[in-house]
């Protein structure tokens, strides 16, 4: 059963509009498949009008969290930290202007007690925006 908008705020760490996840279109214990509203000038990691491309890390860390809930079958976000960026490659310097609803795929490629490791890419109706890996650590009172 796919989430809805209301179980997505109550499951990733931030609600209201830093809730960047819109839906769930896919997932399954190794992977996550999001959509997203397309990044406007209101968008709330915007700066001067443009969401940087580095945000997609944003959008990349909500849906490996919102992953983890729902793979644990849980009823609130598990307490943790982005801890890490690896062989990110942005696209461009920004979201592009135009651009459409946002995409967000992650991959779990490793999960232990102490954290887990994704791969992503975030990518727009015609491109792709991000991809890289990132290393969530998980805090001291959380179980896996």
């Amino acid at each position: 059963m796919m989430p809805d908008r209301a179980r997505i705020e109550r499951l990733v760490p931030h609600a209201g509009a830093m809730c960047l996840i819109d839906a769930v279109t896919l997932w399954d214990a190794a992977h996550i498949a999001c959509r997203c509203a397309e990044p406007g000038p209101m968008h709330p990691l915007a700066r001067e009008g443009e969401v940087p491309a580095i945000a997609a890390a944003e959008y990349a860390a909500q849906a490996t969290a919102l992953h983890g809930a729902l793979v644990d079958e849980a009823f609130e976000p598990r307490a943790g930290v982005l801890a890490k960026l690896i062989d990110v490659e942005l696209q461009s310097p920004r979201f592009p202007a135009n651009g459409g609803a946002l995409t967000v795929r992650a991959d779990i490629l490793g999960r232990l007690a102490s954290g887990c490791l994704y791969s992503f890419e975030v990518a727009n109706s015609s491109r792709p925006i991000a991809r890289g890996r990132l290393i969530v650590a998980f805090g001291p009172s959380a179980a896996p």
